[in-house]
């Protein structure tokens, strides 16, 4: 792969009316040449404005807009980009995130060794945004890729999707996306195993390919979300890797030892803990607790 390998960046667009003009923005302010990148946006079943908000860019050169008339999910959006590009790299970027202009050279630089196949870049809160309860976690450095530092090959429980590139060449190995998962999460992780099993060690994390995270939510309503994926996507990855059931937190639904340390009582008391003294590591403990949550509904009605 040379300096200028051809980069197709897929861009998800799900009810992002408020901020998709920023991404798609700062995708075509990119400091590379336009004839070696494209955007393909793929608006995927948007109730909000979202389509028009993409029609406005159709005028330009590189972008390319697929539209989904129902919400297929995330797995849907990437392979209708995925299906949709030929380029030598495939970049895959939430359309609630901006970037920089170097982002496209930071990203093939970094996977211009040979024994690199895919690079996570790191997500930040939008400067002047104040931080709340969740964002605290978010953005911690012990969190996700963070932890191990710049450049540091990572394994696939941190290889997520949002602000992530792959070469064409391991996705055409792994296969695409799978659209079994529809709703949130879990699509991500499925494929990084994926990877991993073709290409291990072949990961990387680079704290340069920054991304600004424009979704503010509170802590409530991602537990509510991650209590959704435990009891619908979480089952399917347990399922199907047996061998991380215990990465994937599976030990813990059933067992003693998680009804002991993952119960009602104690995440009560943990909730009311961390209003009075915020703490990463009590919050990180209740976005667990919903997802533990959520896979035993599944479990017990099976």
């Amino acid at each position: 792969m040379n300096e200028l390998a051809t980069v197709a960046v897929v861009v998800p667009c799900n009810n992002v009316a408020h901020i998709v003009d920023q991404c798609i923005k700062s995708l075509v302010r990119q400091d590379y040449p336009q004839d070696k990148f494209s955007i393909i946006a793929v608006n995927d079943g948007s109730t909000d404005s979202t389509k028009e908000h993409l029609e406005f860019f159709k005028t330009h050169p590189n972008f390319y807009f697929f539209n989904h008339d129902k919400n297929k999910g995330l797995s849907a959006a990437r392979n209708t980009g995925i299906e949709n590009s030929q380029s030598e790299i495939v970049c895959f970027l939430d359309s609630d995130m901006v970037i920089q202009p170097d982002w496209l050279q930071l990203i093939v630089a970094e996977l211009m060794a040979e024994e690199v196949i895919g690079v996570i870049g790191n997500t930040t809160l939008p400067k002047g945004e104040e931080s709340n309860l969740l964002d605290h976690y978010f953005y911690s450095a012990q969190r996700g890729a963070r932890q191990f530092g710049e450049s540091s090959a990572i394994g696939w429980r941190w290889f997520l999707f949002n602000n992530t590139a792959v070469k064409r060449s391991a996705i055409k190995k792994t296969g695409l996306f799978d659209e079994k998962f529809t709703s949130y999460g879990g699509e991500d992780t499925d494929m990084a195993i994926r990877l991993w099993h073709n290409f291990p060690d072949a990961l990387r994390f680079s704290s340069k390919i920054n991304a600004e995270h424009h979704h503010k939510r509170t802590l409530n309503q991602f537990c509510k979300q991650m209590e959704i994926y435990g009891q619908t996507n979480l089952p399917l990855l347990l399922d199907r890797y047996p061998e991380y059931n215990k990465e994937l937190a599976g030990d813990l639904v059933t067992t003693w030892r998680g009804r002991f340390l993952f119960n009602a009582l104690l995440s009560k008391l943990l909730r009311l803990i961390n209003i009075i003294l915020p703490n990463i590591t009590i919050t990180r403990y209740l976005v667990i607790y919903s997802v533990i949550c959520g896979a035993r509904k599944a479990y017990y009605r099976r």
